[in-house]
């Protein structure tokens, strides 16, 4: 059918990486009515609006919600310059587990007596957890990991400094100072702990206990251990941490062999 010469029909369709739009132009003597459904969007650092998000460059209408023990934490940035300044490159920025947390899913459920374990996370406050744990995303333009609740190994307040003093472990995580040691050879040179045989069980004062675990049918069992006691713990059981520039270990209460 041809259309008289009184109707004018423009369509402009523009695509791209970030938005596209649809546009259609009658002249004002017609009175045809619209068929097509338009809608419109733009992005802002890697954000839809108007309640858009985007998972791994698609666009997703709903915030990504964890489920479970999950928990969504915005890792921080990468590091790219030392403290005395010098710039860094490739594989030699420093990316640093940790990060805020987002949301947190609900907790763990047993799969046998039902009882669920809440989770001890709240958005804002800021995890250390394993280098090598979780699940890396791209959430809104920026580097996000999914991760079980088990794998944090410390946590700080919100709007908290992050210091020794406000350290918190979780579950029945301890966090321990090892102290270093050093070791006399026979001809009478001291010879760093680091060049002591790998088979060496580690030592170490308790700086921070967690509540404990949870039994099967939902009671928290007490941490056999406190604030100040001296532990030795099993070898390469330990997870590093670092606060306020020192270095710290969280072990399961199942790894320490001993105390005094």
């Amino acid at each position: 059918m041809k259309l008289p010469f009184s109707f004018l029909l423009i369509a402009n369709i523009t695509i791209s990486g970030v938005a596209n739009a649809a546009f259609l132009t009658q002249s004002s003597s017609s009175s045809l009515p619209s068929q097509l459904t338009f809608r419109s969007s733009s992005r802002s650092n890697g954000q839809l609006q108007e309640g858009k998000y985007i998972l791994e460059g698609k666009e997703i209408d709903n915030a990504l919600t964890p489920i479970n023990n999950m928990v969504l934490v915005k890792k921080v940035d990468v590091v790219d310059q030392t403290g005395g300044g010098i710039f860094l490159t490739g594989k030699s920025k420093i990316s640093k587990s940790e990060g805020k947390v987002v949301s947190a899913g609900p907790g763990r459920r047993n799969s046998e007596s039902g009882f669920l374990r809440p989770s001890s996370l709240s958005p804002s406050e800021i995890v250390v957890f394993g280098k090598y744990d979780g699940e890396e995303i791209t959430y809104d333009g920026s580097t996000h990991t999914l991760i079980r609740d088990d794998d944090v190994l410390v946590k700080f307040p919100v709007d908290k400094p992050m210091t020794l003093e406000d350290a918190q472990v979780l579950w029945d995580n301890v966090l321990v100072k090892v102290v270093v040691m050093e070791q006399e050879a026979s001809g009478g040179i001291l010879v760093a702990a680091t060049s002591k045989k790998l088979t060496t069980s580690s030592i170490g004062e308790v700086m921070s206990v967690g509540p404990g675990k949870y039994a099967f049918d939902g009671g928290l069992m007490e941490m056999d251990i406190q604030m100040g006691d001296m532990v030795k713990f099993r070898d390469f059981a330990a997870q590093e941490v670092e606060i306020e520039g020192e270095e710290y270990a969280v072990l399961k209460m199942t790894d320490l062999i001993a105390k005094f």
